[in-house]
């Protein structure tokens, strides 16, 4: 099956991971947004104590991370990992996002410069998360979407899990159709798609750093990978699980164990 954007309707079973991976579930939401500066104070109240909480008490969702740079554009990272794409295309989601409560609509008024890819897990290595994360948004032509995915999977990262520090990496690609849905939320900014997301996560900024120079080399120039120039090493401001879903990583679910 080739590895380019994934219709939601594809089998999870598809995706190759580690089987003690640092994620759980089989697929993410991944937000990227600057908040104007009059809207920051806003912005933690919301996201802390309302947002996060009430996406966590969706069916399928099992935790919520942000991730910051101060100084950067864009200045926050924020990742909801699902247990599969169901989640994310869900009646109880979908309703959810056309029922901003009216904290979610008086702070989404500031948000800046966003990006927002619902994605599948392609690969995943690594069993512990980090407090930093290199976040890079990847294009490539679709003919060579295979290739990418073999050199990531089969080099270049488990040379990066070899260097100290480095914990985990993953690769995402978007869903189109359910990263477009029009819904009550998405028509009050406007947003792009990234079409693949890679995530190296580290103990240290610095080793989170160095996965990039690991990871790129000659092979992304002989392929045509171009790496946006906003690309980050974040650091973890948040995290937490939902009440019942912090059982499976997504070695468990791709081998059928219980949850």
């Amino acid at each position: 099956m080739p590895y380019a954007p994934i219709e939601h309707e594809a089998s999870p079973r598809t995706v190759a991971s580690h089987s003690q991976s640092a994620l759980l579930g089989t697929a993410a939401v991944l937000i990227w947004n600057d908040v104007a500066p009059e809207g920051r104070d806003a912005f933690y109240a919301w996201h802390d104590k309302e947002h996060i909480p009430e996406r966590l008490a969706l069916p399928g969702f099992l935790r919520g991370r942000r991730f910051v740079k101060s100084g950067h554009s864009p200045e926050w990272l924020t990742m909801y990992e699902a247990r599969d794409l169901s989640p994310l295309v869900s009646p109880e989601y979908l309703a959810r996002l056309n029922a901003p409560t009216p904290a979610t609509s008086a702070t989404l008024k500031y948000f800046r410069n966003t990006s927002r890819a619902v994605c599948r897990a392609v690969h995943s290595t690594g069993g512990s998360t980090g407090g930093h994360v290199l976040a890079l948004r990847l294009s490539i032509d679709a003919v060579h979407g295979d290739a990418l995915c073999r050199y990531l999977t089969n080099d270049a990262f488990p040379r990066t899990m070899r260097r100290a520090g480095v914990l985990a990496c993953h690769l995402f690609a978007s869903d189109t159709p359910a990263s477009y849905v029009n819904t009550a939320e998405s028509s009050t900014r406007t947003f792009d798609v990234p079409a693949w997301v890679l995530l190296c996560e580290a103990s240290t900024a610095g080793a989170a750093a160095a996965a990039k120079r690991d990871i790129e080399g000659a092979e992304f120039a002989r392929l045509g990978v171009e790496v946006r120039n906003d690309w980050a090493v974040y650091a973890l401001e948040i995290s937490r699980l939902a009440r019942d879903g912090c059982s499976a990583g997504i070695g468990d679910e791709r081998e059928g164990k219980p949850k």
